[in-house]
Formats: C-alpha cells, structure tokens, sequence
C-alpha cells in the first residue's frame, strides 16, 4: 500500500505544477499582447513549445507514426493548439486574463457534452447539474445585464475551450496506441505548421504584428513562459497521467481556473467584482460536480 501512496504523489506534485503553468499562461498572453498580435505571439509560443518537445523527443527516440495516424495528429494540431490558443490569444485582447482563464476552464463543460453525444447516452446526473452551474457561472461573468448575450472576448474564450474539447475527444483515439510524449510533440509540431502561412501573409501585408510598445518582455515572455511553460506543462502531465487516477488528476486540472485568476491578480493588478466571484464560484464547483464516469470516455 504504500508503494501505492508515494506512486501517486509522484505523480500529484508535477500535475500540481503543471496546474500552475496552464493557470499562468492566460497572464503571460495577455501581458505580451500589449506589445504582440495574436498571430505573433501564437507563433513564438507554439515554436518554444514544439523545440523543447521535439528535442527530448529526438533525444529519447520514437517509432514514426502511420499515415493514418499522422492524418489524426494534423487534425489534432488544427484544432489545439492553432484554433484552441489562438481563439483565447484573440479573446484576450476584448477581456480580462481572469476572466478568460475561468471561461478556459469550461472546457470539462463541453468534454461531457461531447462525449454523450459521441456515445449516444445522456450524462449522468451530476453532469447535468454541473454543466447547468457553469453555464450559470459564465453568464454571471458579465454582471448583471439586461441581456444574455456574451461579449465578442467571452464568446472567443469558449470557443476555444470548445475546440480543446474536441482535441481531447481525438486525442482519445490517437493515445491508444502511441506515446503521450509522441503525440504531444507532434500535436505541438503541426499546430506550428499551420501557423506559419498565417504568420508569413500577416508580416507580407499591412497587418500590425507589432504595436508601438513593443519590448524584450514581451517576446520573453511569449518564448519562456507562453511557450516554455507550455511544453513543461504537456511533459508534466503526460508524466503524472499514467500514476493517477482520472478521477483524482481532475480534481488538480479543475482548479486550473483558480491559478489563472490568481496569476492575473498577482502580475497583471487585475480585480474581480462580486458577480465575477460568484461566477467564478459556480463555474468550479459545477466543473467539480463531474465524476470520472463523465470525463474517463
């Protein structure tokens, strides 16, 4: 039994830290946008990200995946990391790092959505009832307004948390047979290659890639800790997951929201008013609400 216990907080600790890093990338992407666009600041992040994997990659060796699988890892880097960061990169620049960082979090929200529709069974109770208090969290974001329509930033936010999710639901297809690590660096690989046609038509053409405050802080920041804490938190995950339960690893993941407003409290002076704490509130404990029934499919 105890082997068991040092196992698991083996794995808790770097799950802990990755927690920490996803929580304070909002912050670093909200910071470097004042200097960086979107499209700048994705490239540089998902460059750092796919160096760090790909060299441990390349020093650890890997079988070359098939062509079958290769098709499933593009469209796994299509949509996260290209669509998923870069519809929060562009929802970052209409609101709050904290308020995008608890929007972030509803992607468990649209896991369990998909995965009862993929699975053509209703979700279970629980499930229900926690989507219902996020939804209710996100609404209460905005404070309280005459109408319930979600800012162009809010909206962009949850569309990227719902290109995650359905990132994750291939990703559940294509890690059945393959190394996390591989799968990560190629995820990581093609998000960048998608990126750069982007990224060569912005600076060929009279688009802003860069604002007039632009600094070395800002490009710091988007390399060290957008894109390195990235890649570290992918390669702390992918270590944790296989020494502990999904049950007991969703339960760290699901307070990723609370690291994000925290960090943006911290580095960026940013507050929340009353109905963003209440949100907030319901927003993490309707993502708690989910067993690992819901999000083990």
């Amino acid at each position: 039994m105890s082997g068991v216990i040092t196992r698991r907080q083996r794995g808790l600790l770097p799950l802990l830290v990755a927690s920490v890093l996803w929580g304070v990338w909002t912050t670093g992407e909200k910071y470097s946008l004042a200097g960086l666009s979107v499209v700048t600041l994705l490239t540089i992040t998902l460059a750092a990200s796919a160096a760090l994997l790909w060299g441990i990659l390349l020093w650890k060796g890997h079988q070359r995946p098939t062509r079958k699988q290769l098709r499933l890892l593009a469209l796994l880097g299509l949509f996260e990391p290209m669509l998923g960061y870069g519809a929060i990169g562009l929802g970052l620049a209409y609101i709050d790092a904290a308020e995008a960082a608890l929007l972030d979090g509803t992607e468990a929200v649209f896991i369990v959505a998909l995965a009862a529709f993929a699975n053509r069974r209703l979700p279970t109770g629980r499930a229900v009832a926690g989507v219902v208090l996020a939804a209710a969290g996100v609404a209460l974001l905005g404070g309280p307004r005459a109408d319930l329509g979600l800012s162009l930033g809010s909206f962009l936010v949850l569309a990227g948390s719902l290109a995650a999710a359905i990132a994750t639901m291939i990703a559940g297809r294509v890690v059945l047979d393959m190394d996390p690590l591989v799968v990560t660096a190629y995820q990581f690989g093609f998000g960048l290659l998608f990126m750069l046609p982007l990224l060569l038509w912005q600076w060929g053409t009279d688009a802003t890639a860069l604002t007039a405050g632009v600094h070395a802080g800002h490009w710091a920041v988007a390399a060290i800790v957008c894109g390195g804490g990235l890649g570290v938190a992918y390669l702390l995950y992918n270590h944790s997951i296989t020494r502990l339960s999904v049950s007991a690893a969703g339960v760290i993941l699901n307070i990723i929201p609370v690291f994000g407003v925290a960090a943006a409290i911290i580095f960026l002076g940013e507050r929340i008013n009353l109905w963003q704490f209440v949100g907030a509130a319901l927003i993490v404990s309707g993502i708690f609400l989910f067993s690992e029934a819901d999000l083990d499919e």
